[in-house]
C-alpha cells in the first residue's frame, strides 16, 4: 500500500512539473534577457531625457578602443580572448552551458545551444570594425583617417570601468557600477543597423578646438549621454517661437508668425488665443501662421521659411530650460512643491497650463523674438541669390552692371558672386535685432562638411575641407573676421573727442559741413569716406604732436567699449569680445540678485586692441596695458620706406615690437575680430547717437517670455535674473560728433570706397544724390590677391609651400569683404531707422583664377548686398519692399 501510494505521489510530480514546465521556461528566458535594473533610468519624472549611467560608461570604453586603423595592435577578439582579455565577466560569458542554455538547446530544432556571449560579443566587435572601415573610407565620413578597434585598448578600458563606480549627479551621494551585461549591449548599440550609430557620434575632425581640448591625444572619438537619451513624452507641450509684432509701431497686436515643431499638436496649440493674445481683445485678431522650421540652402522660392534665421533652434538652445515643461527653470518658476527661498529670485510664476482634449496640460513658457519676418526673408534671399540661387535672384529682379544681362555672377565659380553671405540687421531706436540671414555656395558648404571636395568644386581652392559644424551655422553670428576699416567710426569718435585736439577738430569738421561739395583729403571726413587707412593712422599716433606722448591708442580701446566692443576682456576670458545674443547682455555682466548665472548664448561680436595672455595664441585675451610707445620707432613707420609721409601707403612696412602690433590694431587687422552683428550694432551705437537718443539697448533677439494668457498677467517677470532683457544704458557718444561720423560715411557710395558697389545697382548719378545711406567698407588681409588658382594649386596643392609667406598663402585666411551702414526707411524723416552689417567670402574668377575685387580694387559685394537689402527696404530700388 504505502509502495503503490509512493508511486502515485512520483507520478503526480512529474506531471506537476511538466505542467509548470512552460512556466519555469519563460522565467528563465526572461531572466536570460533582463538585466538588473538601472536606478538612473527611473529619475523624476520631470526629467526631459532619460540615460542609463552605467550604458554611457559601457560606450566611453569604446572611445579608447577606436584609433588609427594603422596603429591597430589587436583587431577584433575572438571569443577565446575576450575571456581572457575580461576575466571579470568570464562567468557571464563563458562557453559552459548553464541551465538555460540547455533548456535553450533542447528546444531548438538542432538541439544544440545557442552560441555564448562571448561568441555573440566576438560576432557583434568584428562587425563594428568592419563598420569602423566603411564609415572612416567612405565618400561622406566624418573622420580624416581611416580607424579601427583595437582589442587590448578596450580591454584596459573594459577592467578599468567594471571596477570604478560611477557618480551620477541626478542621484548625490549613491554610485553605480558598470555590469558585463552593460558591455554586451552597448557593443550590440555600435554593432546593430550597419554602424548607423557612429554616423552620430562626435569624430576628431568633426569637432571645433574648444571641444577637442579635453580629448587625450590619441582619442578619435567622443560617445556622450545624448547618444542615448530618451525623451519623456508625458510631460507636457513646449511654449511657442513667434514673430511679427515686437515692433512699437506693429500694425496688429498680435504675432503674424511662429515657427512650429514636428509634432502635430504644437501647431494646434500655437493657434490657440490664449498662447498669443494678451488680452480678451486681442482674441478676435487673425491666429498666425505656422512656418515649419528656419530656412535651409535648397528651399523653394515660395516657401514661408526664408522668414525664420537659419541655426534659430541652435540660437535659442539656453531657453529651453523655460520653453520645455520638463526643464530645470520652468519647474522652478511654475511647481507648487517649490519653496521660494529654494532660488535667489524669490519668484514663482505659479502653474502654467492650458486645456488639452478636457485636461489641464503643462506648457511651456513662449518666446516672442524682435525678427521682422518680411526683412528676414528679403535679407535671406538676397544672401542666397548672391551665393548662386539664381531662380532667388531672378524672383527679386536682382541684377548688376558687371553681369551685363547675364546670370549674377556668371563669370565665377558656382556662378556665384560670393562664396559666403551674412547679413545682420538691426532697429536703431529699439536695438531689436530684425534680420540674422546667412548662406554658402554648394561648395563652400562643402569645405567644412567633410575631408574631402565635393566633385564638380574647384580642387584648386586653398583650402582643406574638414568637417566643421560651427561653419554650417548661420554665420550672422556664429563667423568672426578681422573688422579691417570699419573700425574707423570708433577711431573717428576717440579723435572727435580727444582732450586736447578734439574741439578743435570737430569745430573744423562741422563748419566744413555747412559748405556744400565732397569733402577735402585733410578734413576726417574725407579720409573717412576714402579709408585713408595712412591718415587716420598718423592721427592714432599723434602725428600732430611730433608722436610723443601720445596716448590714442588707449582712447580708442576705451571708445570700443562705448560702441560694445571689448566686453569680457577687463581679465583674460576665452570669451573676451562676445555677446549675448538673446538679451543684450555683455558677457561679464553680474546677475540682478543673488549670484544667479544668466541665460545666455554668447556669439562673436567685437574685439579691438586685445592680446593673448602671455602672447599665446591659445591663451584667453584680455585688453593691452597701456604702455609708453618709442617714438623714434613710430617716427620710422609713419615716414614709410621712402622717408616720404602722406603717402597713403603708409606704415605698411612697420616693424618693432608692440609698435607694429598696435599698428596692425589700427588697421583693423592683427588680434582684432567682429561678427555681421557686433559691426551693425557697432554703428547702431552711431546712429542712435546721432539721431539725438541719450539712452540705448544694446541688440538682442529675445523681446520677451510670456505664459498662457488666460492666467491673467501672462508675461514672464523680467526681474528674473536669468532672463530678461538688458536695460537701456546711457549712450556715452557724443551727438555732435556722430553727426560729423555719419556725414562723411553718407559720401562713401557718392565718391568713396563704395561708389563701385553703388553703380553695379544704380547709375552713377543716382549714387551721387542718395543721401537715405551711410556706410563704411573694409577689407582684411588677404595673402593671395594677387595669385592665381593655378598658382595657388602649384604652391599649396602639393604640401610645396616652404617660406613663411608661402605657408601663409596657403593657410585659412580667407578673402572677406566688409561693409556696414545706416539707413533711413522713412522718406522725410531725418533720422536714421536702420543699420545693416554684411560679411562675405569674395569668389574666384573663373576664366582667369583670380580672385574677385582684389584689394581695395572693383566693387565691393558685401556693401552690394547691403544696398539691394537696404534699397529694397527703405522702397528706393526695385522689387518688392517690406
Amino acid at each position: 500500500m504505502a509502495e503503490a501510494r509512493t508511486t502515485t505521489l512520483l507520478g503526480l510530480a512529474i506531471g506537476a512539473s511538466v505542467a509548470v514546465l512552460p512556466v519555469l521556461l519563460l522565467v528563465l528566458f526572461s531572466v536570460g534577457v533582463l538585466r538588473p535594473l538601472d536606478p538612473i533610468t527611473h529619475a523624476a519624472s520631470y526629467r526631459d531625457r532619460h540615460v542609463s549611467v552605467r550604458l554611457v560608461a559601457a560606450l566611453k570604453t569604446f572611445e579608447q578602443a577606436v584609433v588609427r586603423r594603422d596603429r591597430v595592435n589587436v583587431g577584433p577578439p575572438s571569443a577565446l580572448l575576450l575571456l581572457d582579455g575580461v576575466p571579470q565577466c568570464r562567468s557571464a560569458w563563458d562557453g559552459h552551458e548553464s541551465l538555460l542554455e540547455r533548456v535553450r538547446g533542447l528546444l531548438s530544432r538542432t538541439g544544440v545551444a545557442p552560441p555564448s556571449a562571448a561568441q555573440r560579443l566576438a560576432a557583434r566587435l568584428s562587425d563594428l570594425d568592419d563598420e569602423l572601415l566603411r564609415f572612416s573610407k567612405g565618400s561622406g565620413r566624418r573622420v580624416s583617417d581611416a580607424v579601427g578597434f583595437d582589442s587590448a585598448r578596450w580591454f584596459a578600458a573594459v577592467g578599468a570601468a567594471l571596477q570604478r563606480p560611477i557618480d551620477a549627479p541626478e542621484y548625490p551621494g549613491r554610485k553605480f557600477t558598470v555590469q558585463c551585461a552593460d558591455i554586451i549591449t552597448a557593443a550590440a548599440m555600435l554593432a546593430r543597423s550597419d554602424g548607423r550609430m557612429l554616423g552620430a557620434l562626435s569624430w576628431r575632425g568633426t569637432e571645433v578646438e574648444r571641444v577637442l581640448s579635453r580629448w587625450r591625444p590619441e582619442q578619435f572619438v567622443e560617445i556622450s549621454s545624448r547618444q542615448i537619451a530618451r525623451s519623456n513624452p508625458w510631460r507636457g507641450l513646449p511654449g511657442c517661437i513667434f514673430m511679427g509684432n515686437s515692433a512699437p509701431d506693429a500694425p496688429a497686436p498680435v504675432p503674424a508668425y511662429f515657427v512650429s515643431g514636428s509634432r502635430p499638436a504644437e501647431s494646434l496649440l500655437c493657434a490657440r488665443p490664449q498662447m498669443y493674445a494678451a488680452s480678451e481683445n486681442d482674441k478676435d485678431v487673425a491666429a498666425p501662421t505656422a512656418i515649419a522650421g528656419a530656412a535651409t540652402a535648397d528651399l523653394a522660392v515660395d516657401d514661408e521659411r526664408w522668414k525664420v534665421p537659419p541655426s534659430l533652434d541652435i540660437m535659442l538652445q539656453p531657453l529651453s530650460t523655460l520653453r520645455l515643461p520638463s526643464g530645470s527653470l520652468y519647474r522652478l518658476y511654475t511647481d507648487a512643491s517649490t519653496a521660494i527661498d529654494e532660488t535667489p529670485t524669490a519668484y514663482r510664476y505659479g502653474p502654467n497650463r492650458i486645456d488639452v482634449a478636457g485636461s489641464p496640460t503643462d506648457v511651456g513658457f513662449s518666446i516672442d523674438l524682435t525678427i521682422d519676418p518680411s526683412v528676414q526673408e528679403l535679407a535671406q534671399k538676397t544672401a542666397a541669390c548672391y551665393t548662386g540661387r539664381q531662380d532667388v535672384c531672378r524672383a527679386l529682379g536682382i541684377t548688376r552692371i558687371e553681369d551685363a544681362g547675364g546670370p549674377l555672377g556668371h563669370r565665377m565659380l558656382e556662378q556665384a558672386v560670393v562664396r559666403m553671405a551674412a547679413v545682420a540687421i538691426i532697429d536703431v531706436a529699439s536695438g531689436r535685432i530684425e534680420a540674422l540671414a546667412g548662406a554658402l555656395t554648394p561648395c563652400a558648404r562643402h569645405e567644412y562638411d567633410g575631408p574631402h571636395r565635393a566633385a564638380g568644386c574647384d580642387k584648386r581652392l586653398p583650402y582643406v575641407p574638414r568637417y566643421r559644424p560651427d561653419a554650417l551655422l548661420n554665420p550672422a553670428v556664429f563667423y568672426d573676421a578681422m573688422p579691417a576699416s570699419v573700425i574707423k567710426p570708433i577711431m573717428a569718435e576717440a579723435f572727435l573727442t580727444d582732450p586736447e585736439v578734439g574741439a578743435r577738430w570737430l569745430a573744423s569738421e562741422r563748419a566744413s559741413m555747412r559748405n556744400p561739395g565732397t569733402p577735402s583729403l585733410e578734413s576726417l571726413r574725407g579720409q573717412l569716406m576714402r579709408s585713408m587707412s595712412g591718415r587716420f593712422l598718423d592721427r592714432m599716433f599723434c602725428a600732430d604732436q611730433g608722436f610723443v606722448r601720445c596716448e590714442r591708442p588707449w582712447r580708442i580701446e576705451a571708445m570700443a567699449a562705448a560702441f560694445g566692443w571689448n566686453g569680457g576682456c577687463t581679465t583674460p576670458r576665452d570669451d573676451c569680445g562676445r555677446r549675448d545674443l538673446l538679451f543684450g547682455r555683455a558677457v561679464d555682466a553680474g546677475a540682478d540678485s543673488g549670484g544667479v548665472a544668466p541665460l545666455a548664448t554668447l556669439v562673436p561680436y567685437g574685439r579691438l586692441l586685445v592680446e593673448p595672455l602671455g602672447g599665446r595664441m591659445d591663451a584667453p585675451f584680455h585688453l593691452r596695458s597701456p604702455l609708453a610707445l618709442d617714438a623714434a620707432k613710430v617716427r620710422t613707420c609713419a615716414a614709410g620706406p621712402d622717408g616720404q609721409r602722406f603717402s597713403n601707403d603708409d606704415w605698411e612696412k612697420c616693424g618693432g615690437g608692440a609698435v607694429v602690433d598696435i599698428v596692425a590694431e589700427g588697421w583693423g587687422q592683427g588680434q582684432a575680430r567682429a561678427s555681421a552683428l557686433g559691426v551693425a550694432g557697432m554703428l547702431a551705437s552711431l546712429a542712435a547717437a546721432a539721431n539725438g537718443q541719450t539712452a540705448t539697448r544694446s541688440p538682442h533677439l529675445v523681446e520677451g517670455l510670456h505664459g498662457v494668457a488666460s492666467k491673467g498677467s501672462n508675461a514672464l517677470e523680467l526681474a528674473v535674473s536669468r532672463f530678461g532683457m538688458a536695460e537701456a544704458e546711457p549712450s556715452r557718444l557724443q551727438h555732435d560728433v556722430a553727426e560729423v561720423i555719419l556725414s562723411g560715411l553718407s559720401y562713401s557710395h557718392r565718391a568713396g570706397t563704395a561708389r563701385l558697389a553703388c553703380e553695379q545697382l544704380f547709375d552713377a548719378r543716382t549714387c551721387r544724390d542718395m543721401d537715405w545711406i551711410a556706410g563704411k567698407t573694409g577689407t582684411p588681409t588677404f595673402p593671395n590677391d594677387e595669385r592665381s588658382l593655378d598658382e595657388l594649386w602649384r604652391l599649396c596643392g602639393q604640401g610645396a609651400a616652404k617660406t613663411r609667406a608661402e605657408q601663409a598663402s596657403c593657410g585659412p585666411l580667407r578673402p572677406y569683404k566688409w561693409y556696414v551702414a545706416a539707413y533711413r526707411t522713412q522718406r522725410g524723416d531725418p533720422r536714421w531707422t536702420k543699420v545693416i552689417g554684411v560679411l562675405t567670402e569674395r569668389n574666384w574668377l573663373r576664366e582667369s583664377g583670380r580672385i574677385h575685387g582684389a584689394g581695395d580694387h572693383g566693387p565691393n559685394p558685401a556693401a552690394e548686398i547691403a544696398m539691394q537689402i537696404a534699397g529694397r527696404h527703405a522702397g528706393f530700388l526695385g522689387g518688392a519692399a517690406p
